[in-house]
C-alpha cells in the first residue's frame, strides 16, 4: 500500500476523532459543568504544550503531503499555512520560555486560518454534493482550488483536516483565556 494512502487513512481518523472530541467538548460543556471545569483546567494549563503538538503536526502534515505525496498547494491551501506554520514556532518558542502572552495572537491565528479551511471545505462539499461550487481565486502558477484530492467518510478533505487544527487550537486557547480570565477576577 503506497505510503501516502496509509498517512490519509490515518489523518482521517485522526480527524474523525479530533472533530468528534470537539463536538464531545461543546457538549460538555453544555451538560456536565463540575467535570468539564476539571478538563478545561487542564488543557488550560497545557495550552503551550497542545498547541504546539497540534501545529507542529499540521505543518509536518502539509509538508508530507507536498514533498512526499505530491499534492500542490492551492492559493487557499497557501493562506491556510500562512495562519498555521508561524503558530508551531509561536507555541515552540513560547512553551520554552513557558510565557503564555502569544495565547490571544494563536487565538486569532487560528480563528483566520479556521474561516479559510472552512470556506474551501464548503466549497468542496458544495462541488461534490450540489454540483456547484464557490469561488477559488484564479493565481498564476499555483493549482486551481477546485480538485479534491483526498475524500474519506464522505466528508473528511484536506481542507477538513485544517479545519479540525484549527477548531481544536482555537477551543485551547479559548479555554486558556477565559480560566486565565477567571483566576485574574479572584
Amino acid at each position: 500500500m503506497d505510503l501516502g494512502i496509509i498517512f490519509t487513512k490515518a489523518l482521517a481518523f485522526v480527524t474523525l476523532s479530533g472533530n468528534i472530541s470537539a463536538l464531545g467538548i461543546i457538549l460538555a460543556h453544555a451538560m456536565l459543568k463540575p467535570q468539564f471545569r476539571k478538563l478545561m483546567l487542564y488543557v488550560s494549563d497545557q495550552a503551550l504544550p497542545i498547541g504546539f503538538f497540534l501545529s507542529a503536526s499540521a505543518t509536518l502534515g502539509s509538508i508530507f503531503y507536498a514533498a512526499v505525496v505530491g499534492y500542490p498547494a492551492c492559493i487557499l491551501c497557501w493562506t491556510q499555512r500562512i495562519f498555521m506554520y508561524p503558530m508551531m514556532f509561536l507555541f515552540a518558542f513560547a512553551w520554552w520560555k513557558r510565557d503564555r502572552s502569544i495565547i490571544p495572537y494563536a487565538l486569532m491565528l487560528s480563528l483566520a486560518g479556521g474561516a479559510v479551511a472552512l470556506y474551501q471545505w464548503v466549497k468542496d462539499m458544495l462541488a461534490l454534493y450540489a454540483h456547484f461550487s464557490l469561488a477559488c481565486p484564479v493565481v498564476p502558477g499555483v493549482p486551481s482550488c477546485d480538485r479534491i484530492y483526498v475524500l474519506e467518510f464522505g466528508y473528511i478533505t484536506i481542507p477538513m483536516f485544517a479545519l479540525n487544527i484549527f477548531i481544536l487550537i482555537a477551543m485551547v486557547m479559548y479555554a486558556s483565556l477565559r480560566l486565565n480570565k477567571t483566576q485574574n477576577d479572584r
